[in-house]
């Protein structure tokens, strides 16, 4: 018991202990590309990346949960979905990396304005159309071959007639990488410092 005299010491607070750390931006990492450009393959790197720096990271690639519902004739409710269960990762301080087609420029904002304008990175995944044809036959569960030729010959029917083939290129995404200059190291790599810039991670110390 303390006489009138003493001076009762209260146990010393550290920075860290005065409160609640300041929480931890979250992001939305929407790749964008035609089928085959290595969207997905780099992805392993930039998570492999991030892991590293602390972060929690959520892929949503193919996620069956998300497909197109009975009744749905394009994408658009499926990427929504994907937007929407990006915008609660952002919300709770993680990174959601989407890994998409996105071919419509009007769905890709949607996509931006569901998740926040300041927490969305657009990121053009680009890779020449035979390239992406070529990795895409060479995939452990490529298409029969009948539709492999169907394929092919509608691409080449459309370059023929001088279209884009129905996507969208983005005219101002927030980075745009080809992965026939890049490896999907390099790749990740560029994406990672564009989040380190943008403050969303930091680099890792050693």
């Amino acid at each position: 018991m303390n006489g009138p005299d003493q001076v009762r010491s209260e146990p010393s607070v550290g920075t860290s202990e005065r409160g609640p750390k300041p929480p931890t931006k979250g992001a939305c990492v929407w790749l964008t590309g035609r089928s085959g450009a290595g969207k997905s393959t780099l992805t392993a790197e930039l998570v492999r990346r991030l892991e590293g720096a602390g972060r929690i990271v959520t892929v949503l690639d193919v996620v069956p949960e998300l497909r197109k519902l009975e009744g749905e004739t394009s994408s658009r409710g499926k990427l929504l979905r994907k937007a929407f269960v990006s915008r609660e990762v952002v919300r709770h301080g993680g990174i959601a990396i989407c890994v998409t087609i996105s071919a419509g420029r009007g769905v890709r904002e949607q996509a931006r304005a569901t998740v926040g304008p300041e927490s969305f990175f657009e990121v053009y995944v680009h890779a020449p159309a035979d390239v992406s044809e070529s990795r895409r036959n060479t995939r452990p569960t490529r298409p029969p071959l009948i539709k492999r030729v169907r394929r092919d010959l509608r691409r080449r029917l459309r370059d023929a007639a001088g279209r884009s083939g129905g996507y969208d290129v983005p005219t101002n995404p927030a980075l745009a990488v080809d992965t026939t200059t890049s490896s999907p190291d390099q790749a990740a790599g560029q994406i990672f410092e564009l989040l380190v810039e943008r403050g969303i991670v930091t680099r890792p110390v050693g």
